[in-house]
């Protein structure tokens, strides 16, 4: 061997030798502060990444450590491969074999205005205040003299001392009947007009509410709702804008400007209940500024306990030409930060609940004649959704119930389609545009065209009662697989997710898994099973509330399954959901809920076990599923029921 050659040689053998020792001992060989250990290792635990997207697949990895750097996860694996990365100050978590799951997102349920009403009763001056600009009645009678008299006796006696700019609003209650109250009829009917409004408060502002018919306000009343929402008095403007006038959006707008920080506080202690719930997520539509200003304080703050992407809902407040409105807002979907994005835009259901719903089912004509479809061509509605999609907006359908709407939304889609050539199918496919609740749909002869636009859906398992509860009333059982058949849906190729409005803030709360149950029996409360065809195992209800919907909420590359490089949200759950026997599954409820790293809710008995102090909210739960109302009060008289 040459010398040059023995050189060669010996430097190499320097080399592997020096790089042995470094590695045995753990030598840093860079500065200390470019050294990045995971913040958090959870281990000896049972972690399903739910990272399987075929419906009909498994619950994908499932694996025994996971390590977490910031706000995202750095690794899953085995015990060994996951501890060997700890640092000096990474704190580890020993979960003793516990169940762990991505965070849940549910994605349609109103949060913000409990949470904000129920803070500000920790505050009584200031709910006082509240009663400044607004006094709140409630009419009723039996007759429509009757309920005259009680307004008369409202605005004549107890208003007459009020200073003149405070509102009298005035509700009618409802005696009778679904869609027949008293309410309803008083103004659908024409009982009480502007004019004789006008000569009972000549200058105070009224606003009369009743059931679902549209709302009446005297002259001085719309005349303050133009002037708070700088819009001209013209005839125009009031036949666009006053089909949408709420009284709770005045009191919110009147109110809640100066108090924005108190309504964040509120939105912040209400989300954290959330938490105890097992969401690390949660989807909305926002009508109302304050509340935006709310929720981007809580953001810029860094105090948003869980993530939020909504619907911007605000070209329907007050906004005499929808169209032009939407047009000017430019794609926003998407846009925000890690806790609050935005999903798209919307207005308010293309219908109502059963019976008002618009469908396509056989009923007796006087249940026919309930039915409300603004989502109809020549309806208030349809040039609004249908410019939103020509000006390129992710359309979230809010709220809808009957198959016909549905019908007449997935017309607009496609008649954009074609007066816009740009918008292909391609494009259209990727704004996943949406729709919410699955009342009464999809039918069978839908699913195609939904999945070939790739509408996401949103459905409620409470309307397996609910809705369900028309079935013998007024429709009939060859309906029933109209209710949210979502074994249906997932067969179709369609993206479906868990959707239900319910908060975590009352004193005893039905599990989550309890109030999802339905989908998988399909039993209505008085023990009926509807459509059993379409019920779902326990795997598929899960990837509704985990990978599924944060498809739905734009954010399937950041959320929704349990992988490396995503947001480390993720529940420690009570039992093992996957092995217990089905009709146990209503007994599981989150131990931990942790969101980007950190832990938002940890109970007391997990808290215990493992030597931390408990965080966040301590709810009690309760495993029965729920008992919904709407059509269980509702009883037909026999007129319903003819045909004639």
């Amino acid at each position: 061997m040459h010398r040059g050659e023995r050189r060669l040689t010996l430097l190499v053998w320097v080399f592997i030798v020096a790089a042995g020792i470094a590695r045995a001992q753990n030598t840093v060989t860079g500065p200390a502060e470019l050294v990045q250990y995971p913040e958090l290792i959870i281990h000896n635990a049972k972690i399903v990444t739910m990272d399987d997207a075929d419906p009909n697949g498994t619950v994908g990895t499932i694996t025994q450590a996971m390590a977490v750097r910031g706000d995202s996860i750095l690794r899953l694996g085995t015990e060994a491969e996951v501890l060997r990365l700890a640092g000096p100050q990474t704190r580890t978590i020993d979960l003793k074999g516990r169940t762990v799951i991505p965070g849940m997102i549910n994605t349609h349920v109103h949060l913000h205005g409990g949470y904000i009403n129920r803070w500000l009763r920790k505050f009584p001056a200031e709910m006082a205040k509240m009663f400044e600009h607004v006094r709140q009645f409630r009419v009723s009678g039996n007759t429509v003299d009757e309920v005259t008299k009680s307004i008369e006796l409202v605005l004549k006696e107890q208003m007459a001392s009020a200073p003149k700019e405070q509102w009298a609003e005035i509700s009618v209650q409802n005696r009778g009947q679904y869609g027949f109250g008293i309410g309803a009829l008083y103004l659908n009917e024409g009982h009480m007009t502007r004019e004789k409004l006008d000569a009972l408060a000549p200058d105070r502002p009224v606003y009369i509410g009743g059931g679902d018919a549209e709302p009446l306000l005297n002259t001085a009343g719309r005349n303050a709702f133009f002037e708070m929402f700088n819009l001209d008095y013209t005839e125009e403007n009031e036949f666009k804008t006053m089909q949408n006038v709420k009284m709770a959006g005045m009191l919110m707008e009147l109110f809640w400007r100066p108090r924005v920080d108190m309504m964040a506080d509120g939105i912040e202690d209400g989300l954290k209940h959330y938490a105890a719930m097992g969401f690390t997520g949660f989807s909305s539509h926002i009508i109302g500024y304050p509340i935006h200003d709310a929720y981007m304080k809580l953001s810029r703050e860094g105090r948003m306990p869980i993530r939020f992407g909504y619907a911007n809902r605000n070209c329907q407040q007050m906004v005499a030409d929808i169209g032009r409105c939407f047009a000017s807002l430019g794609d926003m979907a998407g846009m925000g930060d890690k806790y609050f994005w935005n999903v798209g835009v919307t207005l308010g259901g293309l219908d109502g609940d059963a019976p008002e719903m618009c469908h396509t089912m056989d009923a007796s004509p006087k249940v026919l004649a309930l039915q409300e479809c603004s989502a109809r061509p020549d309806g208030p509605y349809w040039d609004g959704v249908y410019w939103a999609i020509r000006s390129r907006l992710r359309y979230v359908v809010n709220h809808v119930m009957g198959d016909k709407s549905i019908d007449y939304f997935l017309d607009m889609v496609e008649k954009a389609m074609q007066d816009d050539p740009s918008l292909t199918l391609e494009y259209i496919r990727a704004r996943r545009l949406s729709a919410d609740h699955c009342g009464w749909y999809p039918r069978q002869d839908q699913l195609g065209r939904m999945a070939r636009l790739n509408i996401h859906l949103s459905c409620a398992s409470k309307e397996i009662d609910d809705q369900g509860a028309f079935i013998p009333k007024i429709f009939g059982e060859q309906y029933a697989n109209r209710i949210g058949p979502i074994n249906s849906i997932l067969k179709s190729g369609i993206i479906v997710a868990n959707e239900g409005n319910f908060s975590g803030t009352d004193d005893v709360e039905h599990t989550t898994f309890a109030r999802f149950y339905p989908f998988i029996t399909r039993m209505r409360s008085d023990g009926a099973v509807l459509a059993p065809q379409e019920r779902i195992n326990r795997v598929q209800l899960l990837k509704m509330s985990t990978s599924y919907a944060a498809s739905y909420v734009l954010k399937d590359k950041e959320l929704g399954t349990l992988e490396p490089g995503k947001l480390a949200d993720f529940v420690v759950l009570s039992k093992d959901y996957f092995t217990i026997p089905e009709e146990a599954i209503p007994t599981v409820y989150p131990l931990m809920t942790v969101v980007g790293g950190k832990t938002i809710v940890l109970r007391e008995e997990l808290a215990n076990d493992i030597g931390l102090p408990a965080v966040g909210p301590q709810l009690e739960f309760t495993f029965e599923v729920p008992k919904t109302e709407g059509g269980n009060n509702w009883t037909p008289g026999d007129d319903y029921m003819t045909e004639e």
